[in-house]
């Protein structure tokens, strides 16, 4: 019994612990909210009044103020590599687009500079696409032995515009932008003489715009009008072409006329050209038997 009541005696010494402690926690805790709630009424109240101070110190009530402090932020130094960074970084996309021109003004440039003006151009009518990839160069080194240096950029160069003229190209869609070529070409003095073919000739009308060749050439076989025909020369074989021409294939030069650009320049070009299809058809003519 005695043991009962000593069990009882322990517990309830417990139980009066454990509610003191929840005391001193409650009481604990009940100051602490306190004190946090005057902080916050306090810190409240002093915004207020560093408001009021800030309004002053705007309208120039007061010069300067006890609570207020301007605050400046620290000047850093930076490095050059960071000033660099920095500078880049805030201007990339202006910076990518002047690249971007900066890269094409001196495409542009370079191209102008590296790229060879031709002394000399031919215009190549024949509509046979093999025949245009096979012969030109054949045809633009063997020309450049006619001519000089005639721009005096220290190169000789003839170039052949492949400009194919015939029924067949017509009756195609796509020989629009052929046909523009073409007129355009006819338009301006740039190029005179010509290699073609009949098949082109509604195109170009040989009797309107190319020379007569019989006041000069007269006394070679392959002379007909306005054509130095080419089927039955050498040219084939000094293209190293496996077969002679069509008898059709001939070579002309057209007449100096006022064209776009204006009558003196092309006969500028026909001085140049005219020399060069005389070297021409002294090399591969024929003379006849008197």
């Amino acid at each position: 019994m005695e043991e009962k009541q000593k069990e009882k005696n322990t517990l309830e010494v417990i139980r009066e612990m454990e509610e003191q402690e929840k005391l001193r926690n409650q009481k604990l805790l009940e100051e602490t909210q306190q004190k946090e709630e005057q902080e916050r009424i306090a810190h409240e109240e002093q915004l207020k009044e560093d408001k009021k101070e800030l309004l002053k110190l705007k309208q120039g009530v007061i010069e300067s103020s006890e609570t207020i402090y301007e605050q400046h932020e620290p000047e850093k130094n930076y490095t050059l590599g960071e000033k660099i960074s920095n500078f880049i970084y805030h201007n990339k996309w202006w910076m990518g687009f002047v690249a971007f021109f900066l890269i094409m003004f001196g495409y542009l440039t370079w191209q102008v500079v590296t790229t060879v003006k031709p002394d000399m151009i031919i215009l190549l009518l024949v509509h046979d696409d093999f025949f245009n990839a096979a012969c030109s160069s054949g045809i633009e080194e063997m020309f450049e032995q006619y001519i000089e240096d005639v721009n005096q950029d220290g190169e000789v160069a003839v170039d052949v515009y492949y400009i194919p003229a015939s029924q067949e190209t017509a009756e195609n869609d796509g020989y629009t932008g052929d046909q523009t070529k073409l007129f355009a070409e006819f338009q301006i003095g740039e190029a005179v003489l010509v290699i073609s073919d009949d098949g082109a000739d509604e195109f170009i009308v040989p009797d309107n715009n190319l020379e007569d060749l019989e006041p000069y050439f007269s006394q070679y076989q392959e002379t007909e009008g306005v054509r130095f025909r080419l089927g039955d020369t050498d040219f084939a074989e000094k293209l190293e072409w496996d077969e002679p021409f069509d008898e059709d294939i001939y070579i002309g030069i057209r007449k100096v006329k006022q064209t776009m650009d204006s009558e003196q320049k092309m006969q500028e070009v026909y001085d140049i050209s005219f020399p060069a299809l005389q070297k021409f058809v002294q090399e591969f003519g024929h003379l006849k038997e008197n």
